[in-house]
């Protein structure tokens, strides 16, 4: 799917995992490196150890919180891009989450410029302009990765949440044609 929204809300999610990832190398390296250097009495080294360990150990599991955070805005913005999902009430239902939390995150999305072009008024989603919905997309299955509605683009079946990409069926190019 061609859709900016998404791969804006995508490209935040992957600057969460990576720094998530650098905070736990941190957290990992930064006890051999206070080791290695206090018997080596290499003071440089075993400071770097000490910082590296105390940045691990407060910010890997806020960096693995936000990370996962992301992760559900952009599986937000995928049902409010591909299944028109508008009303915060169908978004409650749909992923189970409390009003206030999802209103929470469709203003943050739209605070991160991944929902370009709509405007919430506390309930509902609308595009700020007059802009027509694709209506020539088809659903097809469930993608393995994470069990989201795949649809059928351009010869292939995307998922719109994790970016799965296949090629399409025989049966599946007839049907989106």
């Amino acid at each position: 799917m061609d859709n900016q929204n998404i791969a804006r809300a995508n490209k935040l999610a992957k600057k969460s995992f990576l720094i998530a990832v650098i905070l736990s190398v941190m957290l990992v390296a930064g006890v051999p490196m206070i080791i290695v250097g206090a018997s080596n009495s290499l003071w440089v080294l075993m400071g770097i150890g000490i910082a590296f360990t105390v940045l691990g150990f407060y910010g890997c599991p806020l960096a693995w919180v936000m990370y996962g955070e992301s992760r559900f805005r952009v599986a937000l913005a995928g049902a409010i891009e591909c299944e028109g999902a508008c009303t915060v009430e169908s978004l409650c239902s749909q992923f189970g989450k409390p009003r206030n939390k999802i209103c929470a995150e469709i203003r943050k999305l739209i605070e991160k410029r991944c929902l370009v072009g709509y405007v919430f008024d506390g309930e509902t989603l609308a595009y700020a302009e007059k802009k027509e919905r694709r209506k020539s997309t088809v659903f097809v299955g469930k993608c393995p990765s994470c069990n989201a509605v795949m649809v059928y683009e351009d010869g292939k079946v995307v998922c719109p949440y994790c970016g799965y990409v296949r090629e399409a069926t025989l049966e599946e190019r007839k049907s989106g044609q």
